[in-house]
């Protein structure tokens, strides 16, 4: 499978600001930076903190640095993953993986809004923490059906964010049904793992955690939001396009068979 046909081509100075926000806001647990590549390493836990960032303009022998990125994942019993953006370096690169037996795995959609028209109005009543306390990422792994031996590790990349934060929860008759991450940043108010229980899915607790950090967001400086989305996922995808996002590009992650 080669480039899919929704590629969105976007200038790479914009790319590039939106990709190292996202970084910043999802840190991984070890970074290496091999001449314009960014290397994440975080025990094989999620694709963004695994896979290799192609942002920067490079030099060497793509063929040989790519050989050298598999060693590095292989070596820690991570499966080799490349992020390709429209502003991964050198151009060719997508092109280069697929030939060496690379599949797309995930295509994400990268959307944004503007949120400076939203008005500091009251918090419905959902509690907010600004500091990380172990029982969100519980309830985090546990409406995600993950497996509890993650739990360390995201306990572990959260603590590597060193951004202004608001985690949200929802709760019902003292039990969290839902939870949500803003990380804020230069003006902009980034969503991550907006996450409902199974059990009460469909029922309007996305809008309700989503607009809750939207307005967190405002009340603390942003004026621009962004998130990004499988662009598989049409629940998802209706919802954030009801609130006002709109895609700014796609990207993908190719990684080895």
């Amino acid at each position: 499978m080669n480039r899919p046909s929704s590629f969105v081509s976007s200038p790479s100075s914009f790319v590039l600001r939106f990709e190292e926000l996202s970084n910043n806001a999802w840190p991984a647990l070890q970074t290496m930076q091999y001449d314009g590549w960014t290397l994440r390493f975080a025990n094989g836990v999620s694709k963004r903190t695994n896979s290799v960032s192609l942002l920067y303009p490079s030099t060497p022998n793509p063929e040989e640095k790519t050989n050298f990125c598999e060693q590095c994942y292989l070596s820690q019993n991570i499966t080799p993953c490349f992020k390709i953006t429209p502003a991964a370096e050198p151009a060719d690169m997508d092109q280069r993986l697929y030939s060496r037996g690379y599949f797309i795995h995930s295509i994400i959609s990268f959307q944004t809004m503007d949120i400076s028209r939203i008005q500091p109005e009251p918090l419905h009543e959902i509690h907010i923490e600004t500091e990380l306390k172990p029982g969100w990422i519980e309830d985090f792994i546990w409406m995600n059906e993950f497996e509890p031996a993650r739990t360390s590790t995201y306990m572990d990349i959260m603590k590597q964010i060193r951004l202004q934060k608001c985690l949200i929860s929802l709760k019902r008759d003292h039990q969290t049904i839902g939870v949500g991450l803003g990380i804020l940043e230069d003006g902009f108010i980034g969503l991550f793992d907006i996450v409902v229980d199974k059990n009460y899915r469909n029922s309007g607790l996305g809008y309700l955690i989503v607009e809750n950090i939207l307005r967190w967001g405002r009340n603390n400086g942003a004026e621009k939001a962004y998130l990004q989305v499988l662009n598989d996922n049409s629940p998802a995808i209706s919802l954030y396009k009801k609130m006002g996002f709109n895609e700014v590009y796609q990207y993908w992650y190719r990684m080895k068979r």
